[in-house]
């Protein structure tokens, strides 16, 4: 079912957007529209971004709508014979009303995707996970359901409540390509996303439910990582860990009884942003928990061996394991030279 330009900007309207004679739309919030519907297939693209699609689609991918869902709703609206009426001036959108979890059949989509599109996922997962052998990228990867967009390319990956109810969507490439906008001006998106209007959690809530159940060993401790990347790529490696997202972000209160009597590292970013957050999570955490320590990068450096010199600004957890493994191959390469100088030296 194709729906025209006009059917398309009423469909957009009765979800909180406003369109103007133009056809141009705002999906977030910036001075110039940057969204516009084709006059000729009714389809959207977004300047903004590069996506593009059907209203379908944008149902699907803003309004976590399944394509059943969304064929519904805008078969529904049409129906009601309205007419178009185009906004004089344009404002940001008002927040949409969404629904309360992204369904399975939502997160199978970019499962699908994955298997269609492998070799460029596993390229990038292999990106995310530089230091993680075969065996550990496959476990990662089944384990915390990562898919992938083709449209987006990006990784897309479930972040889930306490529950198991999934929130939001990670959406991650280490080096998205830039592309020209609406106003000729090349446009750079970030390397990590989530979804829009969605609420987010700390991802790996289900693990942490676990680690709280478990009797508690010596020098065994819990992770907090600064995002995502880090801590898929701690768990890689056999680490205990989460993340709450980002260095600004406090723990939601409903959440602290999960950190009761664990034993925490907070290993943020090398710059300014992860000190001072860390050390706000630490008094966050420091009544709940029985130990809450904040990893000094330049310390651990020294004590394995990793010119501090590798230490630069926003260094983090993926870095030091990069660092750490470029170390050992260092030493190993040392060791073996060093034993064939041996060698020749006594024939």
């Amino acid at each position: 079912m194709n729906f025209s330009q006009d059917e398309t900007a009423q469909i957009l309207m009765s979800l909180g957007y406003e369109v103007n004679r133009a056809h141009k739309f705002k999906m977030r919030d910036e001075r110039t529209a940057s969204a516009s519907i084709h006059p000729q297939t009714g389809k959207i693209k977004d300047f903004g971004s590069g996506w593009g699609g059907s209203i379908i689609d944008f149902m699907v991918e803003y309004h976590n709508f399944s394509k059943k869902e969304a064929f519904s709703r805008a078969s529904y609206i049409i129906g009601k014979e309205q007419t178009f009426k185009p906004a004089e001036h344009l404002h940001t959108p008002r927040r949409v009303e969404q629904k309360p979890f992204i369904t399975q059949e939502y997160i199978d989509k970019f499962a699908l995707e994955r298997k269609e599109n492998f070799s460029r996922y596993w390229e990038l997962l292999s990106q995310t996970l530089p230091t993680a052998t075969k065996s550990e990228k496959e476990f990662i990867a089944k384990r915390y359901e990562i898919g992938y967009s083709k449209q987006a390319d990006r990784l897309i990956m479930p972040v889930r409540d306490e529950n198991g109810d999934c929130l939001t969507f990670w959406k991650y490439n280490k080096n998205p390509k830039p592309f020209m906008g609406e106003d000729g001006k090349i446009v750079q998106l970030p390397k990590v996303m989530f979804s829009k209007n969605r609420p987010r959690c700390p991802f790996n809530l289900q693990d942490l439910k676990e680690y709280a159940k478990e009797p508690l060993q010596k020098d065994d401790t819990i992770f907090i990582l600064e995002g995502e990347k880090d801590c898929l790529n701690a768990l890689a490696c056999g680490y205990k860990a989460i993340t709450i997202g980002s260095a600004s972000t406090r723990i939601d209160d409903k959440y602290l009884p999960l950190f009761k009597g664990l034993t925490v590292s907070i290993a943020y970013d090398l710059d300014e942003a992860g000190r001072e957050g860390a050390l706000m999570l630490q008094e966050q955490l420091k009544s709940v928990c029985e130990k809450v320590e904040i990893i000094d990068w330049r310390r651990v450096a020294r004590r394995v061996g990793i010119d501090e010199a590798q230490l630069g600004k926003g260094f983090d957890f993926t870095d030091f394991l990069v660092a750490s493994q470029n170390q050992l191959q260092t030493n190993l390469t040392k060791k073996i030279v060093e034993k064939n100088d041996e060698k020749e030296r006594n024939k």
